[in-house]
């Protein structure tokens, strides 16, 4: 009889994956680097441990947003009376690409305690340079959708 595999910490091996957002819509992005964050393609996957790998994103300022979404407002609240503070996608993508695709791919992350840590392992930079090539990251394409 055969057993279910079970994967423990000591078990998780992780690798470095390199996505170039040039050209590349947002969602499409940010699916991709969610799976690899999760570790949901890897034949060890198990749902309760973090066994997922770390995700470069570089070309940050180049991603595309599709239709109408440049003019979409992002909202946050301070908690004080009048303390909503608003900003155009479009905008934010310009001054603070990092942060558009951050908080893209934690929408799309399991809303549990292991987020932070997979949050972690995101490095998004808005050039082509970026500061992890000693660990020589896997350049992965992605998927269009064209």
């Amino acid at each position: 009889m055969n057993k279910t595999y079970s994967q423990s910490a000591k078990d998780v091996s992780r690798e470095w994956y390199q996505l170039d957002a040039a050209g590349v819509p947002l969602g499409r992005l940010s699916t991709q680097a969610a799976q690899l964050l999760i570790g949901k393609s890897k034949p060890k996957f198990t749902p309760h441990i973090d066994g997922g790998d770390y995700v470069v994103i570089i070309n940050a300022s180049q991603v595309v947003l599709t239709g109408k979404k440049d003019q979409e407002f992002k909202h946050r609240h301070s908690g004080y009376p009048g303390g909503i503070t608003s900003v155009a996608k479009g905008s934010l993508r310009t001054q603070r690409p990092d942060k558009l695709i951050t908080e893209a791919i934690k929408g799309m992350l399991p809303k549990n305690k292991l987020q932070t840590g997979r949050l972690l392992r995101l490095k998004v930079y808005a050039g082509p340079e970026h500061e992890h090539s000693a660990q020589q990251p896997k350049v992965l394409e992605v998927n269009h959708g064209r």
